[in-house]
């Protein structure tokens, strides 16, 4: 299978995923991530990375397919027990414009490869002494 929905994709890329209850909700969530316009044939794609990288980030935290774990935010760095004190850190907020939010799995990972293979970033044309060249 070359192509796909996001839902086959996910099963072929993670068989232990696509049993997830909240599957077909995050894929739909995703669509707010992804562009169909930006990864054209590859948008299917592009859902099923953000929602594996969602899912493996939530198992990082103690989640399965039916509850959230300590969740996307990161997990719990350091931990003191006499008037509990907690410090959380990891991952970011998860904007696009994030990139080391996405380096945490390798689904993210991938997503950003695919990300500079399908979507085109605006350069700039700088003139250096008469010559031009892209930034």
């Amino acid at each position: 299978m070359a192509t796909g929905t996001a839902k086959q994709i996910i099963a072929v890329k993670s068989p232990s995923f696509s049993a997830d209850t909240r599957l077909d909700d995050l894929i739909v969530l995703a669509a707010d991530f992804v562009s169909q316009g930006a990864y054209g044939t590859k948008y299917q794609h592009a859902l099923a990375l953000v929602v594996l990288h969602w899912l493996t980030l939530d198992a990082q935290q103690g989640g399965n397919s039916t509850s959230s774990g300590g969740g996307i935010g990161g997990g719990i760095k350091s931990e003191k027990e006499g008037d509990l004190a907690r410090t959380y850190g990891g991952a970011s907020s998860g904007s696009n414009n994030d990139d080391s939010y996405w380096m945490g799995t390798i689904f993210g990972q991938e997503l950003l490869s695919l990300r500079s293979r399908c979507v085109l970033t605006p350069h700039s044309r700088v003139s250096l002494g008469g010559v031009s060249r892209v930034s």
